[in-house]
């Protein structure tokens, strides 16, 4: 390729131009401001370290370590510094959170590494003058400085001979004051041969392996021009994944730190060898300052602070929170669904304050059982009363066994004129149905669930068909022997007939009760449950069984029932009896009309 000195001037303008209208179409948005909220302990893994030859300054480090945890710029303006502190971020680079923020400034650096790629592949600039040349870079590192906002300073380093002290030219512009100060630092720039963090941007990108870079065909079809003397090159281009980051730092001048975190952009760009592949040329660089740029410790991707939370995530999750400042502890520790925060500030956000061991995470406490969600550890279900419950369930345990012994002295005493009177088996039908009615309170007695709920209403109806059901068809059969006029004394109302009279009643109840469970299994498969949450009058929370249309539909059955009783006790009122046993019956059965009625009307 022959030199051509000229045709990169119209190239460079262009990509100047270039340059700035991607950096106007970056502008960050401005965001209220938050106050600090947590700082990390200090055996932190990513607190600051000097730069080689202020490793002693410990007051520099300690300044700038607690900038980060609070973002006090006036206690960092009091502190001295011998150099610029670097934050050892942990991570594998910026989140992306900052690389949208930044995204202009990497974009136009590497539009400007690409200019220089094209300037230095299609021109001898080997056998050229850097003199003759200079008045290009300046304006190149001028534009630079004025890219992007947040762009404090623009570097542009011209690789010299392996062997060379310093570099073959190095130019740096400083933006600040309404001014870009341009300086050439070639004499005064130290040895970039040592692997250190301040020469990092441009040592790093020299020692590093060739990157993939993007290899381009160009021709020329530009026959009112002379200068170029080919027609077919080749060119390798870069683009804004190559653009190296550092990690954030605190700059140092003139013995105080500037309160701005930043982090240098540097981009590598390539002449060509002998046999055309990539050569090394030198390093574009950028120091851009962190405004408004919040440190995202909640954030589980890859980047720098992400997932050093101190939230325990098994009951609490972090809520980052807008901020201005790169400051560490802008989140909130909020308790998850089902746990609170002790020191009774509910399940509401918790900010970040590390205690004094610096380890300790912080959590939330799983509410009490039955609680969806708590403010502190009261009790959300009703406290089960033992001893109560054991005093009634014992006085249950008594009287189902004098009516069982009762059926053992009924049937020894079968015998007898009272029991033959009475009739044997309609007694023990009787008895036998009051057993299944003081069943209830044995399945009551523990917890609900679909299967006791359902066998609940078993005993509980089968119980009152048989026991009332046998009184009512004995009242029954007594007024109609009574009314048949054939019967001059009291006679035994036969067990036999009387239990066959039971058997319409009782068929259909079946039925019924089938019904009523084959619709509530088919219900709870719906999510339709059987069981039921309730609250007493404190608004303690328990489960009990459900109640629906049906329920109703068989208590209005039963109260006629038992009115029909009644009415059959006040037609036999005028019967004889030996032992007075529709008496006894009615008592009976109007005992329960009244306790049923009284108990369904105040439910």
């Amino acid at each position: 390729m022959g030199p051509c000195r000229g045709a990169p001037l119209w190239g460079f303008r262009a990509v100047l131009l270039q340059v700035a209208v991607l950096a106007a179409g970056q502008r960050p948005q401005e965001r209220p401001p938050r106050p600090a909220g947590w700082s990390p302990a200090p055996s932190s893994p990513w607190a600051p370290t000097a730069e080689p030859g202020a490793a002693g300054d410990s007051e520099g480090s300690a300044a700038a370590l607690a900038f980060l945890r609070t973002g006090d710029a006036e206690r960092l303006a009091r502190a001295n510094c011998s150099g610029a502190v670097a934050a050892g971020a942990p991570g594998p680079g910026p989140p992306p959170g900052l690389r949208a923020a930044l995204r202009a400034a990497p974009e136009a650096l590497a539009h400007a590494a690409n200019f220089l790629n094209m300037l230095f592949q299609t021109n001898d600039i080997r056998e050229a003058s850097v003199a003759e040349d200079v008045e290009w870079y300046q304006a190149l590192v001028r534009s630079l400085a004025e890219g992007h906002p947040w762009v404090r300073r623009a570097v542009l380093a011209l690789d010299a001979h392996p062997l060379a002290p310093k570099p073959r030219l190095m130019l740096q512009a400083t933006k600040g004051d309404g001014q870009i100060l341009l300086q050439d630092v070639s004499n005064a720039a130290p040895s970039l041969g040592n692997l250190s963090w301040d020469h990092e941007w441009f040592t790093g990108l020299k020692a590093q392996r060739l990157p993939a870079l993007r290899k381009r065909l160009l021709s020329n079809d530009l026959r009112s021009l002379e200068t170029p003397k080919w027609q077919r090159g080749d060119s390798y281009l870069g683009d804004p994944g190559h653009v190296r980051w550092s990690p954030p730092f605190l700059e140092c001048r003139e013995g105080r730190f500037v309160p701005t975190w930043a982090v240098t952009l540097s981009s590598a760009f390539y002449g060509l060898k002998p046999d055309l592949s990539p050569e090394f040329k030198g390093v574009v660089r950028v120091d851009v300052e962190l405004r408004d740029v919040a440190i995202d410790q909640c954030s589980s991707g890859p980047g720098w602070f992400s997932d050093t939370h101190r939230c325990d995530l098994n009951s609490t999750q972090c809520v980052p929170q807008e901020s201005r400042g790169f400051v560490l502890g802008r989140y909130l520790c909020r308790c998850k669904p089902g746990f609170y925060r002790a020191g009774g500030a509910g399940s509401g956000a918790r900010a970040g304050v590390a205690g004094t061991d610096g380890g300790s995470r912080l959590g939330c406490r799983p509410c009490p059982p039955g609680c969806a969600s708590c403010e502190d550890d009261a009790p959300c279900l009703a406290q089960e009363d033992r001893v109560l419950r054991a005093a009634l369930l014992s006085c249950q345990a008594c009287c189902m066994l004098a009516i069982f012994l009762s059926m053992l002295v009924s049937y020894h005493f079968r015998r007898s004129k009272r029991i033959r009177t009475s009739g044997i088996i309609l007694l023990e039908t009787i008895l036998f149905g009051s057993l299944l009615l003081y069943f209830p309170v044995f399945i009551l007695y523990f917890k609900p669930s679909v299967f006791r709920c359902i066998v609940l209403r078993w005993v509980r109806m089968l119980g009152f068909a048989i026991v009332y059901g046998t009184i009512t068809l004995k009242l029954y059969r007594v007024l109609e022997v009574f009314l048949s006029r054939t019967a001059r004394r009291a006679l035994p109302v036969p067990g036999g007939p009387a239990l066959r009279l039971l058997v319409p009643i009782l068929l259909p109840l079946l039925w019924f009760l089938a019904a009523w469970t084959a619709g509530a299994l088919q219900n709870a498969r719906r999510n339709i449950p059987l069981v039921i949450p309730a609250q007493t009058a404190r608004g303690l929370r328990f489960s009990r069984c459900g109640h629906d249309c049906w329920d109703y539909m068989m208590v209005i059955a039963e109260m006629l029932f038992l009115l029909w009783g009644s009415f059959l006790c006040h037609a036999t009122r005028a019967v004889p009896s030996a032992f007075h046993e529709p008496r006894y019956l009615g008592i009976a059965l109007h005992n329960e009309l009244l306790l049923s009625a009284t108990f369904h009307l105040l439910r």
